[in-house]
Protein backbone atom coordinates (compact mmCIF):
# COMPACT_ATOMS: atom_id res chain seq x y z
CA UNK A 1 0.00 0.00 0.00
CA UNK A 2 1.14 3.49 -0.74
CA UNK A 3 1.27 6.21 1.90
CA UNK A 4 -1.88 7.83 0.51
CA UNK A 5 -3.81 4.54 0.60
CA UNK A 6 -2.72 3.94 4.20
CA UNK A 7 -3.87 7.44 5.12
CA UNK A 8 -7.27 6.90 3.48
CA UNK A 9 -7.61 3.52 5.22
CA UNK A 10 -6.81 5.08 8.61
CA UNK A 11 -9.35 7.85 8.10
CA UNK A 12 -12.04 5.34 7.14
CA UNK A 13 -11.22 3.15 10.12
CA UNK A 14 -11.33 5.99 12.63
CA UNK A 15 -14.56 7.33 11.15
CA UNK A 16 -16.16 3.88 11.51
CA UNK A 17 -14.93 3.52 15.10
CA UNK A 18 -16.15 7.06 15.88
CA UNK A 19 -19.59 6.27 14.45
CA UNK A 20 -19.85 3.11 16.56
CA UNK A 21 -18.77 4.98 19.71
CA UNK A 22 -21.24 7.80 18.99
CA UNK A 23 -24.03 5.23 18.62
CA UNK A 24 -23.11 3.57 21.92
CA UNK A 25 -22.96 6.93 23.72
CA UNK A 26 -26.29 8.01 22.24
CA UNK A 27 -27.91 4.86 23.65
CA UNK A 28 -26.25 4.97 27.09
CA UNK A 29 -26.49 8.72 27.74
CA UNK A 30 -30.32 8.92 28.11
CA UNK A 31 -30.19 5.90 30.43
CA UNK A 32 -28.09 7.92 32.88
CA UNK A 33 -25.00 5.76 32.47
CA UNK A 34 -22.67 8.77 32.36
CA UNK A 35 -22.57 10.85 35.53
CA UNK A 36 -21.48 14.46 35.78
CA UNK A 37 -17.78 15.24 35.80
CA UNK A 38 -16.22 15.66 39.21
CA UNK A 39 -15.37 19.15 40.38
CA UNK A 40 -11.65 18.38 40.13
CA UNK A 41 -11.96 17.51 36.44
CA UNK A 42 -14.16 20.54 35.78
CA UNK A 43 -11.56 22.71 37.52
CA UNK A 44 -9.05 21.83 34.78
CA UNK A 45 -11.33 23.12 32.03
CA UNK A 46 -13.38 25.89 33.65
CA UNK A 47 -11.36 28.59 35.40
CA UNK A 48 -13.90 29.56 38.05
CA UNK A 49 -14.68 25.99 39.18
CA UNK A 50 -13.13 24.87 42.43
CA UNK A 51 -13.14 21.46 44.08
CA UNK A 52 -15.37 22.52 46.94
CA UNK A 53 -12.80 21.34 49.44
CA UNK A 54 -11.12 24.42 51.02
CA UNK A 55 -8.07 22.39 51.99
CA UNK A 56 -7.45 21.25 48.40
CA UNK A 57 -8.22 24.70 46.95
CA UNK A 58 -5.72 26.37 49.27
CA UNK A 59 -2.78 24.10 48.35
CA UNK A 60 -0.43 26.00 46.07
CA UNK A 61 0.23 22.93 43.89
CA UNK A 62 -3.41 23.03 42.78
CA UNK A 63 -3.26 26.66 41.67
CA UNK A 64 -2.51 27.69 38.08
CA UNK A 65 1.18 27.73 37.18
CA UNK A 66 2.98 31.01 36.69
CA UNK A 67 5.69 31.76 34.09
CA UNK A 68 8.20 31.76 36.95
CA UNK A 69 7.33 28.12 37.68
CA UNK A 70 8.09 27.13 34.10
CA UNK A 71 11.43 28.94 34.31
CA UNK A 72 12.24 27.39 37.69
CA UNK A 73 11.60 23.80 36.61
CA UNK A 74 12.56 23.90 32.91
CA UNK A 75 15.08 26.78 32.85
CA UNK A 76 16.62 27.23 29.36
CA UNK A 77 14.56 24.41 27.86
CA UNK A 78 11.41 26.51 28.33
CA UNK A 79 12.09 29.20 25.69
CA UNK A 80 13.81 26.70 23.37
CA UNK A 81 10.96 24.15 23.25
CA UNK A 82 8.92 25.96 20.55
CA UNK A 83 11.99 26.07 18.29
CA UNK A 84 12.48 22.33 18.78
CA UNK A 85 8.88 21.61 17.85
CA UNK A 86 9.21 23.81 14.78
CA UNK A 87 12.33 21.90 13.73
CA UNK A 88 10.48 18.61 14.17
CA UNK A 89 7.72 19.73 11.85
CA UNK A 90 10.11 21.29 9.33
CA UNK A 91 12.02 18.10 8.58
CA UNK A 92 11.23 16.53 5.23
CA UNK A 93 8.61 13.77 5.47
CA UNK A 94 8.23 14.37 9.22
CA UNK A 95 4.50 14.98 8.86
CA UNK A 96 3.98 11.28 8.22
CA UNK A 97 5.93 9.95 11.20
CA UNK A 98 4.03 8.86 14.28
CA UNK A 99 6.77 9.93 16.69
CA UNK A 100 6.63 13.53 15.49
CA UNK A 101 2.87 13.75 15.90
CA UNK A 102 3.07 12.10 19.32
CA UNK A 103 5.64 14.65 20.46
CA UNK A 104 3.63 17.60 19.15
CA UNK A 105 0.36 16.37 20.67
CA UNK A 106 2.11 15.53 23.97
CA UNK A 107 3.71 18.98 24.14
CA UNK A 108 0.44 20.80 23.45
CA UNK A 109 -1.52 18.68 25.94
CA UNK A 110 1.09 18.98 28.67
CA UNK A 111 1.36 22.73 28.19
CA UNK A 112 -2.41 23.14 28.48
CA UNK A 113 -2.73 21.11 31.67
CA UNK A 114 0.45 22.47 33.27
CA UNK A 115 -0.92 26.01 32.98
CA UNK A 116 -3.99 24.84 34.90
CA UNK A 117 -2.22 23.18 37.83
CA UNK A 118 1.22 23.92 39.30
CA UNK A 119 2.16 20.31 40.00
CA UNK A 120 1.72 19.32 36.37
CA UNK A 121 4.59 21.55 35.20
CA UNK A 122 6.96 18.64 35.81
CA UNK A 123 5.20 16.68 33.06
CA UNK A 124 6.47 19.30 30.59
CA UNK A 125 10.08 18.21 31.17
CA UNK A 126 10.20 15.48 28.50
CA UNK A 127 8.41 17.72 25.99
CA UNK A 128 10.82 20.59 26.61
CA UNK A 129 13.87 18.36 26.36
Amino acid sequence: LSAKEVHVLRVQYFMAVGAVLAAIVSVLFPMGYFGPLSSRVRGLFVAHTRTGNPLVDSVSEHQPASPQAFWQYLHYACPMAPFGLALLLRKKDSCFKNGVWFMVSYAVTVYYFSTKMQRLVLLAGPAAA
